[in-house]
């Protein structure tokens, strides 16, 4: 502890470091009175309706005296929250309170990357550290009990980690490179995707000392497969198939005899897709479910005990043979799923709706868990539906300058995009619809990507290797997640981001080519 608080009193002596600071002050200052407001005027947290999913740990924990996850969560949110339920303050209070912290802790890190990506990073940092000051998306995730923040946090950690081991590869930046991807992992599943960011980024830059550093390669893939182990999750391979079932073939080497089973899912999905470019809902995943289960029970290929498979497993075998045989059809399918739904909010509001029909929906969906938790969940006993619904109506009230914010932001992101499509009506099949077009600044931030890897200079190889694990980062989510706007949550600061490295790499080119 006095190494680490020697290394920091120095580090803040720095001029560099305070210089940085003033330059991130203002969108501190910004961050920290907006996220002061909204605790004050509501200082209980959102519950979310998958909220029960993280507060099942600490149920079995306080009550079974259990360690157990829930099959789709990884560790590190839940053991968050459990915490939270060991202090004498309600864990509706303290979670929003350490995730605002969380948020403040972002806007730093996302002016340190500036401050190191960028040329001309004082022309810059200021916007993009006050964006992430007062994006409304940043601040709901904060005030509700979601894994969103803590994610997006830690994604960000990994690219400064990434970023100072290419400046300076020395074993401590080595070391925080390995506890940040391994953290990335446990705060979402798909977070373990980002240790093929951290393989990739050391073998390239000891590609010319291999007989010297491949013992890092290796200890980061041992950590990888190992934290792979620990953050299984029951739900994946469900997902990715449910996602890709119209293109299910006749066929399945995996599966012989299975097309009488997922026959009627896939034609209606096919019909959907046809008539309004519909993707699949949780209904379908649970029909899935049922023909995966009357599959596995009837087939004689899996009837042996020693071949017997998880519906998770054996859905999962589906899904990558299902795509090995469309692959030229995913990168299309990856786009509709974003376009159908680029319009939308990731996050929610603080109106009527959300606080009182969704949230007490979320509440009443588990009452013997929120009657179990009631009194470190919400400072009061809980014990029937009535306290419930007393509670979310004397704790809770409209945030209308969020609101108002949350609408002027939304309009504004989306003002500028491509073209509308309109699908015209057919008689007797489909009602037509429009097909709004994907806003610009994705388009930017996915151009500004490509051109930072372009760039010479001594974090190109940082670029490369970040760069191309974005790309297929948010394909395999996009892929895999279902048709909602949260789950690319996770991208929105660095939509922003690389919009302005994009600026800068024209500016850029443009003094370049002035000068010749």
């Amino acid at each position: 502890m006095h190494r680490i608080l020697s290394y920091a009193s120095a580090l803040f002596r720095d001029p560099r470091t305070r210089e940085f600071l003033l330059y991130c002050l203002p969108a501190l200052i910004i961050g920290l009175v907006l996220r002061v407001t909204l605790c004050v005027q509501m200082p209980m947290g959102v519950y979310h309706d998958d909220t029960p999913d993280f507060l099942c740990t600490t149920d079995r924990l306080l009550n079974d005296h259990k360690w157990e996850l829930h099959e789709k969560k990884t560790f590190l949110v839940p053991v968050a929250y459990a915490i939270a339920f060991l202090l004498p303050v309600p864990a509706l209070v303290t979670i929003p309170i350490f995730q605002h912290l969380l948020g403040l802790g972002l806007i730093v890190i996302i002016g340190l990357l500036c401050r190191l990506w960028f040329a001309h990073w004082k022309w810059f940092i200021v916007p993009l550290t006050g964006v992430a000051a007062v994006n409304p998306f940043m601040l709901w995730y904060e005030h509700t009990l979601m894994a969103e923040t803590p994610f997006v946090f830690c994604t960000a950690v990994v690219a400064l980690a990434g970023t100072l081991y290419a400046l300076a590869p020395s074993r401590r930046r080595f070391i925080f490179l390995c506890v940040s991807l391994f953290f990335e992992a446990g705060a979402r599943p798909e977070g373990k995707l980002l240790f093929g960011f951290g393989i990739f980024l050391v073998v390239l830059l000891h590609a010319r000392a291999w007989r010297t550093e491949w013992r890092r390669v290796a200890i980061i893939a041992v950590l990888a497969l190992v934290t792979h182990l620990v953050t299984r999750t029951g739900q994946a391979g469900l997902l990715l198939y449910t996602s890709v079932a119209r293109m299910t073939p006749t066929e399945l080497r995996c599966a012989p005899g299975f097309d009488p089973y997922i026959a009627s899912i896939r034609t209606d999905l096919q019909t959907r897709w046809t008539e309004q470019l519909a993707f699949p809902k949780v209904r379908d995943r649970r029909a899935v479910t049922v023909a995966v289960t009357q599959y596995l029970k009837e087939s004689p290929d899996f009837a042996d005990p020693k071949k017997h498979l998880s519906h998770n497993s054996f859905c999962l075998r589906l899904a990558m043979e299902t795509c090995r045989r469309n692959i030229f059809a995913l990168p299309e399918h990856v786009y509709r799923k974003f376009r159908a739904v680029a319009l939308a909010s990731p996050a929610g509001a603080l109106d009527e709706e959300w606080l009182f029909d969704m949230q007490r929906q979320g509440l009443l969906g588990n009452v013997p868990l929120v009657t179990r938790l009631g009194r470190g969940l919400t400072g009061r006993t809980i014990a029937s539906v009535e306290d419930i619904n007393t509670f979310v109506d004397t704790s809770y009230r409209e945030i209308p300058w969020f609101n108002s914010l949350n609408t002027g932001w939304i309009n504004a992101v989306n003002r500028l995009r491509f073209p509308d499509t309109k699908i015209l009506a057919v008689p007797g099949k489909s009602a037509g619809f429009a097909y709004f077009g994907v806003p610009l600044y994705f388009a930017a931030g996915a151009l500004g990507l490509v051109a930072v890897m372009l760039r010479r200079g001594k974090l190109r190889v940082f670029h490369l290797s970040w760069g191309l694990a974005l790309l297929g980062f948010f394909f395999v989510i996009m892929l895999t997640a279902n048709v909602k706007p949260r789950f690319r949550f996770v991208f929105e600061p660095f939509w922003f981001i690389y919009s302005a490295l994009l600026a800068e790499t024209v500016w850029i080119g443009i003094k370049a080519a002035i000068r010749r």
